[in-house]
Order: C-alpha cells, then sequence, then structure tokens
C-alpha cells in the first residue's frame, strides 16, 4: 500500500502548524551543528556517512509501514535525476554554510518557492497571476537587498544558496511532473542511495589523488573518527529523518496553503541562531530583504 492510496486524514490545523515548526526548528538547529563542523570534515565524507546511518532507519521504516511497497521506485531514471539535483543542492548549500552569516545563507535559499513558481510557469504552464508575479518581484529584490552588502567580499559564496534553491526548484518541479505517483518514502531511499554513491566515489577519488589532489569545497581526504563525530553523525542522520517525516506529517494533516505559511519560520530560527550563536548582526538591508523574501513565499504559495 502507497501514501497515496492510505485513506485521507482529517485536517487537524492545530497540530499540523505545531509540527511543521518543531520540524523547521529542528532542521535549523541541524544546519546551524552543520555551520559549524562542516568545515572540519570533508562534504563527501559527511553526506556519505549521514547517507549509511538513514538508509537502514528508511528501509526499516519502509518494511514496518509499506510492507506491500515494492523498493524500486516505478520511474527509476527520473527519481535517479531528482535525487541528483537534490543532493546537488544540499551539498552547495552546506558548503555555503561555513562562509556566510547563517540567516544570510538562509534568506537566499529559503526563494525556493520563487524558484518553482517560475519553473512551472514555463516548464509546465501553470498559471501565476498578477499576485504571483508580484511575489516573485518582491522576492527578488529581497535578494538584492541580502545580497548586495556583503557581495564585494564574498564573492561566489554569496551566491551559492541561490543556486542551491534553484536546484532545489528544479528538483520540486520534476518531483510533481515525474514523480508524482512515488511513494515518498521511495524518493527518499533513492537520494540516499545515490548520496552514498556520489559521496562514497568522490571519497574514494581524494583518497587515490591523495595531496596532489589539491583540497576542494565538496571532497578532500578524510579525517579519523571518534565517538564525538560518529555521535554527531547520528544526531545529523536522525534530524534529517525528523525533517522528511515531519513535514509529511504536517501536509497530511492541513492545507498546504497554511502549512506552506509556516514553513517559514525556518528563518525566524535561522535568524535567532545567527544572532544567538554566531552573533550576527543584520543591517536593516538585509533585515528587510528576509521580510521581503518570506512575504514573498507567502505570496506566491497562497495565490
Amino acid at each position: 500500500m502507497s501514501i497515496s492510496q492510505t485513506a485521507p486524514k482529517a485536517d487537524r490545523v492545530g497540530i499540523a502548524v505545531a509540527t511543521m515548526v518543531f520540524t523547521d526548528l529542528t532542521l535549523s538547529i541541524a544546519d546551524a551543528i552543520i555551520k559549524v563542523t562542516i568545515s572540519e570534515m570533508p562534504l563527501s565524507q559527511f553526506i556519505f556517512l549521514r547517507s549509511c546511518v538513514t538508509l537502514p532507519l528508511l528501509i526499516s521504516i519502509l518494511k514496518w509501514r509499506f510492507p506491500q511497497v515494492s523498493l524500486r521506485p516505478a520511474h527509476p531514471g527520473w527519481a535517479i535525476v531528482r535525487s541528483s539535483l537534490l543532493l546537488s543542492s544540499l551539498l552547495i548549500y552546506y558548503a555555503s554554510l561555513p562562509r556566510l552569516d547563517f540567516s544570510m545563507a538562509a534568506a537566499v535559499y529559503y526563494t525556493i518557492p520563487l524558484f518553482i513558481t517560475l519553473f512551472a510557469a514555463f516548464w509546465i504552464r501553470e498559471p501565476v497571476g498578477a499576485q504571483g508575479w508580484v511575489g516573485v518581484a518582491l522576492g527578488f529584490i529581497g535578494v538584492l537587498l541580502m545580497l548586495k552588502p556583503q557581495a564585494g567580499d564574498l564573492g561566489i559564496h554569496a551566491v551559492m544558496p541561490l543556486v542551491s534553491a534553484i536546484l532545489y526548484a528544479l528538483a520540486m518541479v520534476l518531483t510533481r511532473t515525474k514523480s508524482r505517483g512515488e511513494n515518498p518514502f521511495i524518493l527518499a531511499l533513492i537520494f540516499n542511495l545515490i548520496a552514498i554513491v556520489l559521496a562514497g566515489g568522490a571519497s574514494l577519488a581524494a583518497v587515490i589523488a591523495g595531496s596532489e589532489g589539491g583540497q576542494s569545497l565538496f571532497m578532500d581526504a578524510w579525517i579519523p573518527m571518534g565517538w564525538t563525530q560518529w555521535a554527531l553523525i547520528g544526531l545529523l542522520s536522525m534530524t534529517m529523518l525528523i525533517g522528511s517525516v515531519g513535514t509529511a506529517i504536517a501536509y497530511q494533516l492541513g492545507p498546504s496553503s497554511i502549512i506552506s505559511t509556516w514553513d517559514f519560520s525556518y528563518l525566524a530560527f535561522a535568524v535567532l541562531w545567527g544572532v544567538v550563536l554566531f552573533s550576527e548582526r543584520l543591517d536593516t538591508a538585509s533585515m528587510l530583504g528576509i521580510v521581503l523574501i518570506a512575504l514573498a513565499g507567502i505570496i506566491v504559495i497562497r495565490r
């Protein structure tokens, strides 16, 4: 039995909103941890180990909750392309975190709804309407306000969350058009398999290249793993599962227009952690940019 075949649940908006906010809180804490720790561990090592922990957990959930579902997706080619886009998006976003203010990276990354709107309009001809285009315009004004004050100092790192958002939005439109009937847990399974293969391959290439291969944002020789590092991988693997399951539960129990709006609570948490944990101080232009991006996202979602 797939998720699409289960009986629809009655709306429980209060629980759905609470679940969405808790999920965003968990994910924001996880990303803050990644910002602090990822510079000490190659991204390929981090992604490989996290997916190695997450994969058996996903298989256990599938065997327990959906025992009749085949582990093979109906359209494996599109599932692989989708997973590759998502993995590239995460790699670029994670690589930007040690080099940008947390609140800035999160705000630019949350232009995802704007790009989904644009791609859906031009790719699958979804109507946008005047309200949708106003939202897109406001969002990109917000991006300019976020990037302009610091672009000269940060260079390519400043636009990395924007590239990440574009790749994620492409993956979401692909999900809607080519993988709409797939079980979400199967898609998550394929994503983690792709992550293991690609991150493992990158790690192996780094080992073979040795010191002559140089360093990059995404791959380098593995660092030794102690109990602290293994505990960190386990913790971040659990937050990844909470993010996937929590989002699914929230959208099952509440209208998407309401839940999508509360999904922007991640931005509020990102600003909070930026100030409290990283002593970030946002100027007026950056604060206005964050507000415009959040407002734009809500507008295009609720149009």
